[in-house]
């Protein structure tokens, strides 16, 4: 098993994270800056990872609510630890998915982009990346497979009794599809008012097209709203806003 914790990955990391900093979050927080008008605002989290999302509107307003799920063991014990004293957020370890099962958790060597979907082992953009960690094959970028438990949205939401949530956050590396499909397969009682979903525009994945995910949505009655570039690589934040939201 590759030694995850080694100081080429750590570089890289924190040269993203950083990237994102400057560049990334502060074209997001300019987008919910002009639509977000209450302070005490729901955000449901779907891929928690080390918190980034939950810090930036903590940023926004320091009273947000946050439901996150992070199925990593490891990130999830940190997550717990790093927002212990604020009780507006509600952290679950396990997976969102279509249904409720348990699914193989491919965990990478970068957390970041751990998924449950299979990578494409011939892709370009994985094979590049690779050199720069300096992995000598692409398949060292998975350390370690395990099984985790996963449920779907709508079930959650009915068995919560949660109504009305403001911003629902997808980033599962390729299985956001999957978590749409879990959240609209039953009549939805839950009024989402934007979805905001990371899009890869490369081959490192086997998962659905960003044109068949637009699709699915305005089906379901939401409509891209913003497109926002990362600092890196060729990925992009999609935010969707539901038909009806002023």
């Amino acid at each position: 098993m590759i030694q995850r914790e080694s100081l080429r990955v750590k570089i890289v990391q924190f040269l993203i994270h950083l990237n994102e900093n400057l560049i990334f979050y502060p074209r997001l927080r300019a987008y919910y800056k002009r639509v977000l008008f209450k302070k005490n605002f729901l955000c449901v989290d779907v891929g928690v990872n080390k918190g980034q999302t939950i810090d930036f509107f903590l940023r926004i307003s320091p009273v947000i609510k946050v439901i996150g799920f992070e199925p990593n063991a490891k990130l999830f014990n940190f997550l717990v630890n790093k927002y212990e004293s604020n009780n507006n957020i509600q952290l679950f370890q396990k997976g969102i998915s279509n249904e409720k099962s348990r699914l193989i958790f491919n965990e990478n060597i970068m957390d970041e982009t751990s998924t449950f979907e299979s990578v494409n082992v011939k892709s370009t953009y994985l094979k590049k990346k690779s050199r720069i960690l300096g992995l000598s094959d692409v398949a060292q970028m998975i350390v370690n497979r395990y099984e985790v438990e996963v449920t779907n949205l709508a079930d959650f939401f009915q068995e919560n009794k949660i109504t009305e949530v403001d911003i629902l956050k997808i980033d599962t590396e390729g299985h956001e599809y999957n978590c749409l499909l879990g959240l609209f397969q039953n009549k939805l009682s839950c009024r989402i008012d934007y979805i905001q979903l990371e899009s890869h525009n490369d081959d490192m994945y086997n998962r659905k097209s960003e044109k068949e995910i637009e699709e699915f949505l305005i089906q379901n009655n939401y409509l891209l709203d913003a497109r926002i570039t990362h600092g890196f690589g060729n990925i992009d934040e999609l935010i969707y806003k539901r038909i009806g939201v002023s």
